[in-house]
């Protein structure tokens, strides 16, 4: 799985996800398989992408995601490709966040 802007899908500088056979994958489904992969909650992607909970929730509902944060979550799909655990974010963000 991995967020790429090296497919022809890809256009006007807004990546796609592509599942693990290389299949591009419609933003609600890829951003819950992410979540799920890495055992990461709504809060926590708000955390890791600077947004509130409720923007995570839009994202995988009807309304795409940035493309800045569709880059924050394809560095966390690099990293447990090189075999880096990803860390969790911290309890301390701005949005969302206690």
């Amino acid at each position: 799985m991995k967020i790429t802007l090296h497919h022809p899908a890809s256009s006007y500088g807004v990546p796609v996800i592509l599942d693990d056979a290389g299949d591009v994958m419609t933003y609600p489904a890829g951003l819950k398989l992410i979540r799920a992969r890495f055992g990461l909650s709504v809060r926590d992607v708000g955390a890791l992408c600077d947004v509130s909970p409720r923007t995570v929730e839009s994202w995988e509902g009807n309304r795409p995601p940035s493309a800045a944060a569709l880059n924050v979550l394809g560095l966390l799909l690099e990293r447990e490709q090189t075999g880096e655990k990803p860390a969790k974010p911290a309890k301390t963000g701005r949005r969302g966040t206690a």
